[in-house]
């Protein structure tokens, strides 16, 4: 939440302020003495709001208000930090005293809304907004704030209703796009929204955000062509917006184009500050490409950015272990686990790493652990099951897969895998059943059956069943 200051302070001298930052600073420093007039106050107080240092503006308030203490500039960037460090009873009371020298202020009115939703009293925070909508000249933060306001009460109709409005008083920023997007996903009326998004982009074809929207709505309904067409166009309209390449790469990701999703990352970086998130992705883009050293790069990267980020962690593990450095890749994948012991994919990477270096416990314990996590995922019990067919152990492989086929009874892959191990323990009639199974579910994957068996005439024989079952 932000009191409305930015548009004042663009009109501000920049080398004036500057100046002004310095005096001050300077003064606290020496403990000296400085005038400034009420005007500077404002700008100083300000300054530090937009720059998210509160505590110096929380300095500057009160040494303004000590010399101006009618300053209503002053009193709700005062209102303003005590809100920000979530002390809302004080920042009432600034607006409280601000409204005896201001009685009339609508901007006070609109503060108290601002506050009362933070402070979760949504209805009382709806009433101060709709009064102040009345006088305002600035409609469209209005209605962002109740928009704001219905959301955080879980009343996404109104809310979404609310967002609508503050975009068409022209309300620019990314974040009205986003959460309106979210609340029409939350009442699942995405879909029948799509025509309002198209609308948007008719009638402001150079709008990024509008691009952007509609690219989010395409997004979340899975049409991942679509979305990466608005995207695109919300990058042609202002090549510098970092969301929009994010977002483009992510749909480039989903439609498995991994080279123009790298790119796109790297477009990212060009135009926003790094973080460990962007770099984390751009890694996954590399992996995905088959370039290992340079994906262990990225994800080293943002590590280095913030080492608490498991993903990028699991990242280096994956890359090396892709590159057979099981013993190096080990202790990257086993750190992730220690930031995050749910995520199942960390789990399967230690069982799969394990494995490899030939520790059969340890690998064992690993995809049990990754199986209770997430039980829906047939990569698990896949890797799981080969564990014991390279120890010539197929019954218990056998096993293995049939939990597998309880838990995901529709996986064509499971049925050709107990195919193939029945076949090895010699059950032929059962291993028919499983494999007639699969072909039903689906007929294209069977070839992954002959991979188990290179022995030609074995081949052949497979081969016609299967081709009379066709």
């Amino acid at each position: 939440m932000q009191h409305e200051f930015s548009d004042r302070f663009e009109n501000f001298d920049d080398a004036t302020v500057k100046a002004n930052v310095e005096r001050f600073e300077g003064m606290l420093k020496n403990k000296e003495t400085v005038f400034f007039d009420e005007e500077t106050y404002e700008q100083l107080s300000e300054y530090y709001l937009l720059k998210g240092k509160w505590e110096m503006a929380m300095k500057a308030c009160r040494l303004g208000l000590q010399q101006y203490p009618y300053s209503l500039e002053l009193l709700l960037d005062q209102a303003q930090v005590h809100a920000n460090y979530e002390q809302f009873d004080d920042a009432m009371e600034v607006l409280d005293k601000a409204a005896t020298f201001n009685p009339s202020d609508n901007e006070i009115t609109y503060m108290r809304g601002v506050i009362c939703n933070l402070m979760g009293n949504y209805e009382e925070a709806i009433e101060h907004l709709k009064e102040a909508l009345l006088l305002s000249d600035e409609k469209e933060n209005v209605y962002f704030q109740l928009a704001q306001t219905f959301q955080n009460w879980h009343k996404f109709e109104e809310a979404a209703h609310f967002y609508k409005k503050a975009i068409q008083h022209q309300f620019h920023e990314e974040i009205a796009f986003y959460e309106l997007v979210f609340c029409l996903e939350q009442l699942d009326k995405l879909d029948e929204n799509l025509s309002y998004f198209q609308d948007l982009v008719d009638t402001n074809p150079y709008s990024h955000l509008a691009w952007f929207a509609l690219g989010m709505v395409h997004s979340r309904l899975n049409n991942h062509k679509d979305a990466a067409f608005a995207y695109d166009y919300a990058v042609v309209v202002n090549e510098k917006f970092a969301s929009g390449w994010f977002n483009l790469a992510h749909a480039y990701m989903n439609l498995e184009n991994h080279l123009d999703a790298k790119e796109c990352y790297l477009k990212v970086l060009k135009n926003e500050i790094p973080t460990a998130e962007v770099y984390t992705h751009l890694g996954a883009a590399c992996e995905k490409l088959s370039q290992y050293e340079e994906a262990y790069k990225y994800y080293r990267e943002a590590t280095n950015l913030d080492d608490t980020w498991d993903e990028a962690w699991f990242g280096m593990g994956s890359a090396l272990y892709e590159q057979d450095r099981w013993m190096e890749g080990i202790h990257f994948t086993q750190k992730a686990i220690r930031l995050n012991e749910n995520n199942a994919d960390y789990w399967l990477l230690l069982a799969d790493t394990e494995s490899k270096m030939g520790n059969f416990l340890s690998s064992n314990e690993a995809y049990s652990h990754a199986v209770s996590l997430d039980a829906k995922n047939p990569d698990i019990w896949l890797n799981w099951s080969l564990l014991y067919f390279e120890q010539n152990e197929y019954n218990k492989a056998f096993e293995i897969i049939y939990d597998a086929i309880a838990e995901i009874p529709d996986d064509a892959d499971l049925y050709y895998r107990a195919a193939a191990y029945l076949i090895f323990d010699g059950s032929y009639n059962e291993a028919y059943q499983y494999l007639e199974t699969g072909l039903t579910i689906n007929y294209d994957a069977h070839t992954q059956v002959y991979d188990f068996f290179p022995n030609i005439d074995t081949q052949k024989a497979l081969f016609r069943i299967i081709e009379q079952y066709k």
